[in-house]
C-alpha cells in the first residue's frame, strides 16, 4: 500500500489512517471492517479538526477586532473569503481520503481474496 499512496497529503492522510486501523484491528480484521465504523471514525477527526479550526479563527478575528479598535494599524488581516476557502479545502481533503482510505481497503480485499483462493 506505502508504494501507491505516498504521493499526495490526502493520500498520506488514507495512509496513516489505515496503518492506524491495522495496528489497532489487525490486517485480516481490517479487511473485513465495515465502512460505517470507518466514516464514524473520520467524521470525529474531522470534527475535532474542524472545531480547532474555527477556535483558532475566532481568535485571530478577535485580536485583530481588538487592535482595530485601539487604532493601532494592522498590515495582515485575516481575508474572510480565503479563510472559507481553505476551510473547504481542507474538509475536502478529509472527504477525499476517505474515499482513498475505502477504495484501498476494497482493493486489497480483492487482491487478498485473489491470491489466497
Amino acid at each position: 500500500m506505502e508504494e501507491y499512496l505516498d504521493g499526495t497529503q490526502t493520500e498520506q492522510t488514507a495512509l496513516k489512517m489505515i496503518k492506524l486501523d491495522i495496528s489497532e484491528h489487525g490486517f485480516e480484521n481490517w479487511l473485513n471492517l465495515p465502512a460505517i465504523p470507518i466514516v464514524e471514525w473520520y467524521i470525529e477527526a474531522i470534527d475535532e479538526v474542524t472545531d480547532g479550526l474555527v477556535e483558532d479563527y475566532r481568535t485571530v478575528k478577535g485580536v485583530e477586532d481588538i487592535i482595530g479598535k485601539a487604532g493601532i494599524g494592522q498590515s495582515m488581516l485575516l481575508e474572510d473569503t480565503e479563510s472559507l476557502l481553505a476551510f473547504k479545502n481542507g474538509v475536502m481533503d478529509a472527504v477525499n481520503s476517505l474515499l482513498i482510505y475505502l477504495t484501498t481497503q476494497e482493493m486489497a480485499n480483492a487482491y487478498y481474496e485473489g491470491n489466497t483462493n
